[in-house]
């Protein structure tokens, strides 16, 4: 790091990508100009790589070298930094390696070059003796990162799970509250700025299957690319789904969770019933939340907005300062766990409670239960509605093998006066301990085993 005076650090930084999140980390490098200087050093932006150097951005750039170049800045002398916030697999990949091989730390909010090709940071990372920093790519403002790197280094969790996706929670929470469908609640969305102009890869999973690679990998040491985690989107949660998940008292939410268990490492990101009693079904809007569970501390929940510019900037200022302060201690590889790499559990064979919503007709309901019941599904509970003239039956159903489940489903649409059978899993596999408590508290006895 240079050193112009003799008390004070002058940390040049290069920046690539001058969009919403980069317009804040310039606005809040101009804010807190005073505190970096109380604590013994100072923050200057030198060089910044965008696609339009001619284009009004808003903030101060006076003294700033603009280039179109993100290699060019990645390999330049004078910087001591390296920030990367212009997304993006290829390019954006290249520089941040490049600058770690050679030794300058990398502060990223590029959550699909980190969670797709982690083991290239990783390599970068050894070889040039370099801190990482990448708060910013799983969580936003939320600090899962540092938690888990640091705080929690030493835990045996078994579980990470949250709603990790701010634009998908902001479109089921409007369908709950407008009471419309899927495609009017991502045009308000739209609307409002909490999508991109293609939100593929919001509303089909993958933005919340990237972050949950990086998570696990912070959480169990495992590196699961995003390819290999079971992903389903919100597409197909119909204005029927929310009204029946809040008359068997749950809300939908999208539902990123990694959990170890006996069988190895299950990594999901799909839509899921929550139970109102439960944290996560009070998270709204662009609002996201983190849920750890271990045997040394039970369970902790971080809870904070998931997108935006501020509270994304102000993640990857902070990891600056902590990389400024702490040069050689990133997050990647992290603190290492010894023993045998854990294995992806195969899907078939996990145990979830789920909820199956479909077309019956009002006399055949109790039919369709019996026939439900037949098929070695034992339903908990349910309940009905008519919409647009068509009645539509919702159950839960007790724990039982996700193949099972799957080899019903066909059989379950083959019923008379039944078709249209959706399926939404839950977001906890002991439904059955919800429904006795309550039964407890109203008429004093459980149901039966």
């Amino acid at each position: 790091m240079s050193r112009p005076t003799e008390n004070l650090r002058t940390i040049n930084l290069g920046m690539l990508g001058c969009g919403v999140v980069g317009g804040g980390v310039v606005k809040l490098l101009d804010k807190h100009h005073a505190d970096f200087r109380a604590n013994g050093f100072d923050l200057r932006l030198t060089h910044l790589a965008v696609r339009d150097p001619g284009k009004p951005r808003g903030v101060n750039l006076a003294g700033v070298t603009l280039t179109t170049d993100p290699m060019a800045v990645a390999n330049d002398p004078g910087i001591d930094l390296l920030v990367e916030v212009m997304g993006g697999n290829t390019t954006a990949v290249e520089a941040g390696c490049a600058a770690l091989a050679r030794g300058v730390p990398l502060v990223s909010a590029n959550k699909s070059g980190l969670a797709r090709s982690m083991g290239r940071y990783v390599e970068a990372a050894a070889q040039g003796g370099a801190g990482i920093g990448f708060e910013a790519a799983a969580a936003a403002h939320i600090p899962i990162i540092e938690v888990l790197d640091r705080s929690l280094a030493c835990e045996e969790l078994s579980l990470v799970k949250g709603v990790i996706n701010g634009s998908t929670n902001y479109i089921l929470t409007f369908m709950e509250r407008a009471g419309c469908e899927y495609a009017d609640a991502l045009k308000d969305a739209a609307a409002k700025g909490f999508t991109e102009a293609d939100p593929t890869l919001d509303v089909e999973g993958i933005d919340a299957a990237e972050k949950l690679t990086l998570l696990a990998y912070k959480a169990f040491g495992a590196y699961v690319p995003p390819e290999k985690v079971h992903t389903e989107g919100i597409t197909r949660v119909s204005q029927v789904d929310i009204r029946l998940a809040l008359e068997l008292d749950h809300r939908i939410k999208l539902v990123a969770a990694a959990r170890r268990g006996d069988e190895g490492l299950s990594l999901r990101v799909h839509p899921a019933l929550v139970h109102r009693g439960e944290l996560l079904a009070d998270v709204d809007s662009e609002f996201n939340a983190i849920i750890l569970e271990g045997p040394g501390f039970k369970e902790l929940t971080f809870l904070g907005k998931g997108a935006g510019e501020l509270p994304t900037a102000s993640a990857v200022l902070n990891d600056i300062v902590k990389l400024v302060q702490r040069p050689q201690v990133g997050t990647l590889p992290g603190f290492k766990r010894a023993g045998a790499e854990l294995s992806l559990a195969d899907t078939a064979n996990l145990r979830l409670c789920y909820f199956l919503r479909m077309r019956v007709d009002a006399p055949q309901v109790n039919d369709t239960l019996s026939a439900l019941e037949a098929q070695g599904l034992v339903v908990l509970s349910h309940a009905q509605l008519e919409h647009e003239g068509v009645n539509f039956l919702g159950v839960i159903t007790d724990v039982i093998e996700e193949s099972r489940m799957m080899a019903a489903l066909p059989k379950i649409g083959r019923q008379d006066g039944t078709g249209g059978v959706q399926l939404i899993r839950l977001d906890k596999d002991n439904y059955r301990d919800i429904v006795e408590r309550e039964q407890s508290t109203y008429f004093g006895s459980s149901i039966e085993r």
